[in-house]
């Protein structure tokens, strides 16, 4: 709670007229002793609900990992239409060259090791 003094005293020179005092210095002095006393609560405050809440953490319920289930099959599926278009792509852009003709197998795009395939053509090797 703050205190209220009478005007008095805020404007009361320090050290008497006769030594030419400063009625500033009074306000700056209580500005200052005041901002001090707010920080002290805000720290003081901030400590206190650190400790209540660390003391309710264990009764909290989990969190729940719905939406990063829904992240990861988002993402999941996101690949799946990529992956469909690109190998639509792969294969207009092959029967323009090739009209009439069987398309192979699109070489894996982000894999560069040996593979094998199974019951069907092996793709020619790389360029």
């Amino acid at each position: 709670m703050l205190v209220q003094f009478p005007p008095s005293l805020y404007y009361r020179p320090i050290g008497g007229e006769e030594n030419g005092g400063s009625f500033a210095r009074i306000r700056k002095t209580k500005m200052a002793s005041y901002l001090w006393r707010k920080y002290a609560d805000y720290v003081y405050n901030k400590w206190e609900r650190t400790l209540l809440w660390d003391m309710l953490e264990p009764y909290r319920r989990p969190k729940s990992f719905t939406p990063l289930i829904t992240i990861y099959i988002a993402a999941f599926y996101t690949g799946v239409v990529g992956a469909a278009i690109t190998e639509q792509l792969y294969k207009e852009k092959y029967w323009e060259d090739h009209p009439g003709e069987a398309v192979p197998l699109m070489k894996p795009k982000f894999y560069g090791g040996p593979w094998k395939v199974l019951k069907g053509d092996v793709l020619p090797p790389t360029e």
